[in-house]
């Protein structure tokens, strides 16, 4: 049985594929899986489960992006796929799981003529959590969900990675998308907070995006304490490394977030304008999602989100009226109350370091 999952999304949409994974394996005992991702999003996946990993690299360049489709065409149809699952909606997808020839096909099916009847199997958007969805493309077919797990990337070691305090929190501020950021000054104040009420130490990571190190400098700017900063000088197998170690996590709606949750190190985040029930850090041990469709404080086993109490939030909107900035994370964001939940989310755990 040979299988093909495509996720040509963000990273963290990608990790969130990952509880397919073994129940595929568990259903399907010598199945071979594959996944078709875009290009730079593959180094969030444990590999362990996966047999080849497609990219979809978007070249610049018309003639290499030509040739680079072509190539990726040929390896899709190469392999004669028994069922190939679109984990997302819109035409390109669509178009992929035909061309796989795959004869049971699982996604969203567009709304164009030509695509709207290429799935076997169609799925319809549901009001739930992101892995939810992903794993309905397996209910689907009846195979039974006997795990829900989102797995990491492994890595044993680093040299980069060698010389980490005994204990600190590790924490990102950073994601692609700017409605889901904070203003650096709250970054050094949180920062600032941490070392000097509970005495541990502060890993700051970021990628090597130029708006990232800007913000990374702006914090520097602003902040008293010393910390550790890894300007994107790590990969994501190194990150998750670094975050598995960690006593906790605190952050923003990213992907480094949801490597946090599938670490099992309690995590918090900062939430804007997104569905808390759709893309809340997911808790390995449990199996339903605990997030409600509101904002305020949530948690799910030992992840928390922050998230203000606003009649607006949460909307799912790229920032106020899609203005790529969200005042619920800037003019309306409540930074006392704020540090008031980090403060409590770390204090246990501090304490159980003490003990």
């Amino acid at each position: 049985m040979k299988i093909l999952l495509i996720k040509l999304n963000k990273i963290g949409d990608v990790l969130l594929t990952s509880p397919m994974f073994l129940n595929l394996k568990n259903h399907f005992k010598n199945c071979q899986i594959d996944i078709l991702v875009n290009y730079g999003t593959e180094g969030i996946l444990d590999t362990t489960h996966l047999n080849k990993i497609h990219t979809l690299k978007r070249h610049k360049n018309p003639l290499l992006r030509l040739k680079s489709e072509i190539s990726l065409l040929y390896a899709i149809q190469k392999e004669k796929y028994d069922i190939v699952f679109g984990l997302m909606g819109g035409e390109r997808t669509a178009f992929l799981s035909f061309w796989s020839g795959a004869k049971v096909k699982v996604g969203f099916p567009p709304s164009s003529f030509w695509a709207k009847n290429i799935y076997t199997h169609k799925l319809s958007y549901k009001s739930q959590h992101n892995i939810q969805s992903n794993l309905d493309a397996l209910r689907i077919l009846d195979i039974k969900i006997t795990s829900i797990e989102v797995l990491p990337p492994k890595l044993q070691s680093s040299k980069k990675l060698e010389n980490l305090p005994k204990n600190f929190i590790h924490l990102h501020f950073f994601s692609d998308w700017s409605y889901k950021c904070l203003n650096p000054k709250f970054y050094a104040k949180l920062l600032d907070f941490i070392i000097e009420a509970f005495k541990i130490p502060c890993i700051l990571t970021a990628s090597n995006n130029p708006q990232e190190i800007a913000n990374i400098q702006e914090i520097k700017k602003f902040i008293k304490n010393e910390i550790i900063i890894f300007e994107g000088n790590l990969s994501l197998k190194e990150v998750s490394l670094l975050n598995s170690k960690a006593l906790a996590f605190i952050g923003v709606d990213t992907s480094i977030m949801h490597l946090s949750a599938a670490n099992n190190t309690p995590t918090f985040a900062f939430f804007g304008p997104s569905f808390a029930d759709f893309w809340g850090p997911w808790d390995n041990s449990l199996k339903n999602c605990t997030y409600e469709h509101k904002g305020g404080l949530q948690k799910m086993g030992k992840h928390q989100i922050y998230q203000e109490e606003l009649s607006c939030v949460p909307c799912g909107r790229s920032g106020c009226e899609d203005s790529l900035k969200s005042d619920c994370l800037l003019s309306k964001f409540n930074e006392e109350k704020a540090l008031k939940a980090v403060s409590n989310f770390l204090k246990p755990l501090i304490q159980n370091l003490e003990a």
